[in-house]
């Protein structure tokens, strides 16, 4: 704990005291700002310290001082005072990147310093922020790839190029085939070499197959837990490149049926099945004819081997139920499994084949409501008058009802039986918030049979809890959508919660406005207009699910106000790529519902693509928006076809 106090009265904790409670965050100094700086490394005062700091850091007068100030203390000799400095600035990178960016100069620079007490605690930094804003590193990737040239900075330079990988693929390609040289170099640990190889391989074909062969031979070498990662980059590469997929498909199920059978080597196995699900999701024809070489898994003695069989073929069943539809009398079996994560498991991706197969729907309805009841019977009274809410019995409920939710985002008639069991959960404070959700998917088409629940749901709205708030909220949102009585119920209900002190029940109230507005064509404009302001709110979720919302109330108002699409477009350009991602998506709904909107729409997405410093990610939701308005709109899209496919498939489907 840090000592914050002491009895000399000018002392470190005085000094700092002072500071912050006199030094204006608009109008502050250097002096004060390095001062400050210097007391993060006392003994004393360090949070008042801090605190200023933030306060300070938070002026856009200020900003780039605070982190030209703390450069020393990132390469300090103090573990706690390197960390300290660190956290503040990745909080600067959050709000404002270019007040960074002579600070990760300095930081790149030190690179070539002979100072191995620099050069380490700056390559830390540079990891830190360009794992919280990999476009930070961006101007310096040519710095970066020369580095791999030096032995004494070749493992810092890979490290770095890994951690920009997934976002920069393109700009790191020119390192791929020194890259693949350094895999022959028994010097160098292979491990971060993985990282960036298969992010080129993704996007530059021409290294596919000795990245492969190098992948599969470490899959071969490995044991344990480091074979999970491999895998996962071997089912990237072939999902991407299906030429590929026979043969990677061939060498995961062999890891799994030739390695021995210690407790070491079956976490991998398990994991390695489940990844060759997720393969078989992408790519049915691959793996479906190898369902025998899976499904004996079901009866493993190894719970992890159990486990991995069952969310293979869940994942399976997603886009074949009918191959998987055979098996599903065995996986209900597992739902008494003596193993709470087979257990769950089963659970868990029964709700995905019964929401994929309707044939088996009712079957599976019958099974986890047997298993629902027999749970809520044997439930320990004196456990539960204790707060045991993460016993083995009320996670399993909790699975159920999320299971319920899939099954009743689909088929929610299946669901009759289970109506009354969700609405008597709305009662437990442990299970509350996800019956609320799984009616709230049930009621989007079926508002009927969750009627005689709104009330006890509006209840939630004034609850005290803000998870209860929020999945009322969406619930609330997504009967109304299919109810208008409901729905004008509702509405000064949630346009109330816009403004509440919690960010999470911000968030779900405008998801569910946007949810109601999106279905009733007299509501948008009203609505709008409570969104608007939360599109500047403080939190990032909040803005995210506001300009979400105004995208599909944008693409349904027929009497769309020309500004949105100017707020839009600004939009486009935040700092924070989840919500660059969502103005994209909004952009593409409202282009292609509104002819005069489309041409716009569309320039400025395809301009964005040609963004060198964009994201991958985030240009793979353009190229999805573009999409979006060219199939209304062909006519204003310049971008064919084979380039949108191009920037979508360069994100990976599968991460560790």
């Amino acid at each position: 704990m840090t000592n914050d106090t002491s009895d000399d009265p000018d002392d470190e904790a005085q000094r700092a005291k002072e500071l912050r409670e006199t030094v204006d965050p608009a109008t502050a100094t250097d002096d004060e700002i390095e001062a400050l700086c210097a007391l993060i490394d006392g003994h004393h005062g360090r949070s008042d310290a801090q605190e200023a700091l933030w306060k300070i850091g938070a002026h856009p007068n200020c900003t780039r001082r605070v982190a030209e100030a703390l450069q020393p203390y990132v390469v300090h000799e103090t573990r706690r005072t390197r960390e300290e400095a660190r956290d503040m600035l990745m909080w600067v990178a959050q709000n404002d990147l270019d007040a960074l960016d002579t600070t990760v100069e300095w930081l790149v620079e030190n690179l070539d310093t002979e100072d191995e007490h620099v050069r380490e605690p700056s390559v830390t930094a540079l990891e830190t922020l360009a794992e919280t804003k990999s476009v930070l590193l961006r101007p310096h990737i040519d710095e970066i790839i020369d580095c791999l040239e030096d032995e004494s900075l070749c493992g810092y330079a890979i490290t770095l190029l890994a951690t920009i990988s997934y976002d920069y693929p393109m700009a790191i390609a020119p390192a791929r085939h020194d890259l693949l040289a350094l895999t022959e170099d028994e010097t160098v640990e292979e491990s971060p070499l993985s990282a960036p190889l298969v992010q080129i391989a993704l996007v530059c074909p021409d290294i596919v197959d000795p990245v492969v062969e190098g992948l599969r031979d470490r899959l071969t070498e490995q044991a344990g837990p480091q074979q999970i990662g491999t895998a996962v980059a071997l089912a990237n590469v072939a999902i991407a490149y299906p030429d590929q997929l026979s043969v990677v498909v061939e060498e995961l199920l062999r890891r799994v049926e030739t390695e021995t059978g210690d407790r070491f080597r079956n976490l991998p196995r398990g994991e390695i099945l489940n990844t060759v699900g997720r393969i078989g999701a992408a790519h049915p024809d691959a793996v479906v004819p190898e369902l025998d070489r899976i499904t004996p898994h079901l009866e493993s003695d190894d719970h992890r081997l159990r486990a991995g069989a069952v969310k293979a073929l869940g994942d399976i069943a997603t886009v074949r139920p009918a191959a998987v539809r055979p098996s599903v009398d065995d996986l209900v079996t597992l739902v008494d499994d003596n193993n709470e994560s087979v257990r769950n498991a089963a659970v868990t991706e029964l709700g995905k084949i019964a929401a994929a197969d309707p044939a088996v729907a009712p079957r599976v309805v019958t099974a986890l409501d047997d298993r629902f009841d027999s749970t809520a019977d044997t439930t320990d009274p004196i456990l539960a008058a204790v707060d045991e809410r993460y016993s083995d019995d009320e996670v399993d409920m909790s699975g159920i009802i999320d299971a319920y939710k899939r099954i009743g985002a689909a088929h929610p008639e299946a669901l009759d039986p289970a109506i009354e069991d969700l609405r008597t959960c709305l009662n437990d404070e442990a299970l509350s918030c996800d019956a609320a959700e799984a009616l709230g998917e049930i009621g989007a088409s079926r508002s009927a049979t969750v009627r005689p629940a709104v009330e006890d749901l509006r209840e939630f709205l004034d609850d005290g809890s803000l998870h209860n708030r929020s999945a009322a909220a969406i619930a609330l949102g997504k009967i109304g959508a299919d109810d208008s009585e409901v729905a004008a119920l509702i509405r000064d209900d949630l346009q109330t919660l816009v403004e509440d002190r919690q960010r999470y029940v911000r968030e779900a109230a405008a998801e569910a406005l946007g949810t109601i507005a999106a279905a009733d064509t007299e509501l948008p404009t009203t609505v709008s207009d409570s969104l608007w302001p939360l599109v500047d709110d403080e939190d990032r979720g909040v803005r995210v699910a506001a300009l979400e919302s105004l995208g599909k109330i944008g693409a349904s108002d027929p009497n769309i106000d020309p500004h949105w699409f100017e707020e839009l477009q600004a939009d486009l350009g935040d700092v924070d790529a989840e919500l660059r991602e969502e103005t994209a998506e909004a952009l593409g709904r409202v282009g292609a519902s509104h002819a005069e909107l489309a041409a716009p729409a569309a320039d400025v997405l395809q301009s964005r693509l040609d963004c060198d410093d964009e994201y991958i990610d985030v240009k793979a939701s353009i190229a999805e928006a573009v999409r979006t308005i060219k199939r209304s709109h062909s006519d204003v899209v310049t971008r064919s076809e084979t380039e949108l496919q191009r920037y979508i498939d360069a994100v990976p489907p599968l991460h560790e």
